[in-house]
Formats: structure tokens, C-alpha cells, sequence
């Protein structure tokens, strides 16, 4: 029953010709019929079980989000959206220390990441990152690439600096501050400004970062991870080069092929880095153990971003990087360059998704959970 003065709205959600498990879905609805939203629950009409729901102002729209648990290939379901009610749910948690230069999230309770941002850093980036039964399933300074930070962005040629060694004379991502940072029972937010600049302090260009953590399910778990690159200073040549990666992961030294056994695996069925290095895909995932476990860290690219499907500059030695510039090495027999240029005003953007799982590729079948990314359910009003 509907509470007195609550908006009901309902919502049918069609699977397709697709199983779809632990999918994140959204509906608009108008500002102007739901008004300012302070409260809400979503209600699984089959069941009678509310569901978690998180919405966010965009524009004109109020946009609502759940996670479908289930669904069969060629099935719905239909949920009633109550604008007014009270949830019963928690969620996420944020603790941020700007003195610090720390943010970190957790889930009921739960250590899930943390967000490191203070200037003693070359550059903004994730550690610890906790996969599945709170396992960290990524390494920071590696004594063979002191530079490789877990959960990074960074590129060796940005108008001629480098950023992406921390060699003498290297640039910097210096954070400005945070644009919005979020939470709730559905996901966790933070969205982040940055300026790439020389090691003289020269603007090179302006960045926002955006990280949602979205509520694990079965100890697995989504992070979309979006990087938009603003060329405010004049242009921005993002040069060839191998050494760059608008999303880089280094897994934990004994996930690795080369030390620990693991295994690479890309959406083409290439296995470790003889097979995946330098190749395009529209997914790669690195998998290996953690003390004893066997869990594994996938990379959706998005068909949106530039240069679809990316290169991969992944090693047995525990790097996974998205690298749409390196086609000099990459593509070494067709002559290809792979500088991209921004004008002066103009932005580009990049997306991915990060699956955190239990098993390898196939034991989570990340294939299936690629086709929830890029064709996922459709929502309408029932």
C-alpha cells in the first residue's frame, strides 16, 4: 500500500534475449511530476519486496536506479516507484579527510576502496581496491614500475610531458577539488576536477573524473569509471606512445601470469599477453588467486569511446591498461600513428566498466556481464 501523499509510478523491466544477473538499470522520470525528492522505495510487484533505489537530479529528470537481481532471457518484471516513502535500506558509507587527502568507501560497514588525492602523489589514484570476501586484488609501487598506482589514469606524452613514468623532470595530475561525491543504497559516487600540469606547474589540461561503486551483490561487484579531458589551455596533443592508459590496473603480484599462475583472458578468446598484448577488445580481464582464493578483475570498454574497441598494453608481469594511442607498437606492420588532438574547448571522454569478481573470465561468464554494459534491460512505464 502506497502512503499517503506518495507519488506511485510503475515500471516494467524486459530481460531480452538475455539472462541478465545483478544488472544496473535507471528510469526518468519529469522533475515536474515528481517535484524535489527527499524519500522514495521501489516495490518488486511480484514479490512485494522493496527494493533498493538511489535517484539523482539530471536537467529536467530525476533519475532513479536499482539493480535487477535476476532476470531470464524474454522475462519482465514490474516494480512501483513510491516518491515520499521512507527506505528501510543502508548502504554505502564515505569518510573523507581533505587534510589527509583520502576518501574512503565502504558498504555496510565494509572497506571496499579508498581514494587517494593528497600532493604528495603524482597522481590521484585507488589503493587499496577490495574484491571479492574483502580480498585486495591490486598492488601499488611494484618494485619493477615504481609508478604503477593499482587504479590510475595516466599518459607519457601530454604535449611532450610525461605523465605517466615519475622520472625526473615528470608532470603531475594535481587535484582541485571534488565536483560531487554521493552515496546510498545503490551506488557510491565521487566526481573529481583535476589539471594535468609540467613539472614546472605549465596547465595542460583540465580533468573530470567520475568513480561509482556500485552495491556488490554475491561478493562481486561494478565500478564505471569515466574520464573526461578538457582541453582549456589550448590544445592537447595526447601522443603515441605504449606508455599511456586513461584506465590502468595493476593486479596483485600473485594474480599475475608471471608469478602467481594467473591467466589473461580477452573477448576474442586471446589468453595472456602473448596473445592480448598490443590486441583490440572489447573486454579484457585478468584473474588469478589471493590468498588461495581465485578471483579476477574485468575492463569493459564502451562503444562511445574513441578508437572502439581499445588496445590493450597488458603484461603477464600484472599491467592492464585501455590504450587507444600506442599504434606505432601495436600496429607496427600497418604503419599507424596513434596521436589524438584536442582543440582548444573541445573535451573528449572516456568510459569503461570494472567487474570485480570471484573465479576467472569464464567462471563469472563476463561476456554475458559485458552484454548487461552495452545492451542492458529496457525500462518503460508499465
Amino acid at each position: 500500500m502506497t502512503a499517503l501523499g506518495a507519488t506511485s509510478i510503475r515500471f516494467r523491466v524486459e530481460a531480452g534475449c538475455h539472462d541478465r544477473v545483478g544488472v544496473p538499470v535507471w528510469a526518468d522520470v519529469s522533475a515536474d511530476e515528481v517535484g524535489r525528492v527527499e524519500a522514495a522505495t521501489l516495490v518488486d510487484l511480484a514479490t512485494g519486496a522493496e527494493v533498493p533505489v538511489q535517484w539523482e537530479r539530471r536537467g529536467d529528470v530525476v533519475r532513479f536506479y536499482w539493480v535487477v537481481d535476476w532476470l531470464q532471457e524474454g522475462g519482465a518484471r514490474d516494480y512501483e516507484l513510491r516518491v515520499g516513502e521512507e527506505s528501510k535500506f543502508t548502504g554505502f558509507s564515505i569518510a573523507r579527510d581533505d587534510e589527509a587527502g583520502r576518501l574512503d568507501v565502504s558498504f555496510r560497514g565494509r572497506h571496499i576502496l579508498t581514494y587517494n588525492y593528497g600532493p604528495e602523489w603524482s597522481k590521484p589514484h585507488v589503493f587499496p581496491l577490495r574484491g571479492p570476501f574483502g580480498l585486495m586484488v591490486t598492488e601499488t609501487e611494484p618494485a619493477d614500475h615504481k609508478h604503477h598506482r593499482s587504479l590510475w589514469v595516466a599518459h607519457g606524452d601530454v604535449n611532450g610531458v610525461d605523465i605517466w613514468s615519475e622520472a625526473e623532470g615528470h608532470g603531475r595530475i594535481v587535484h582541485r577539488g571534488f565536483e560531487r561525491v554521493a552515496r546510498g543504497p545503490v551506488y557510491a559516487e565521487l566526481a573529481e576536477l583535476n589539471t594535468w600540469v609540467s613539472a614546472e606547474g605549465r596547465e595542460l589540461v583540465d580533468e573530470v573524473r567520475t568513480i561509482r561503486v556500485w552495491a556488490p551483490r554475491d561478493e562481486e561487484y561494478y565500478i564505471d569509471f569515466t574520464v573526461e579531458l578538457r582541453a582549456a589551455y589550448g590544445d592537447v596533443k595526447l601522443a603515441d606512445t605504449k606508455e599511456a592508459g586513461i584506465l590502468s590496473i595493476r593486479v596483485a603480484r600473485s594474480m599475475t601470469v608471471k608469478e602467481g599462475g594467473g591467466r589473461i583472458t580477452n573477448s576474442w578468446g586471446g589468453v595472456n599477453e602473448r596473445e592480448t598484448w598490443g590486441r583490440r577488445a572489447v573486454w579484457c580481464d585478468y584473474s588469478g588467486e589471493v590468498n588461495g582464493v581465485l578471483v579476477g578483475i574485468a575492463a569493459f570498454d564502451n562503444p562511445l569511446n574513441p578508437r572502439h574497441p581499445t588496445y590493450w598494453h597488458v603484461r603477464d608481469y600484472g599491467l592492464m591498461t585501455a590504450n587507444v594511442f600506442g599504434l606505432t607498437r601495436f600496429e607496427r606492420e600497418r604503419g599507424l600513428r596513434g596521436d589524438m588532438v584536442i582543440r582548444r574547448g573541445e573535451s573528449v571522454v572516456f568510459t569503461y566498466r570494472l567487474y570485480l569478481h570471484r573465479g576467472d573470465a569464464e567462471d563469472a561468464d563476463v561476456k554475458s556481464r559485458y552484454i548487461d554494459y552495452v545492451h542492458p534491460p529496457m525500462v518503460q512505464r508499465a
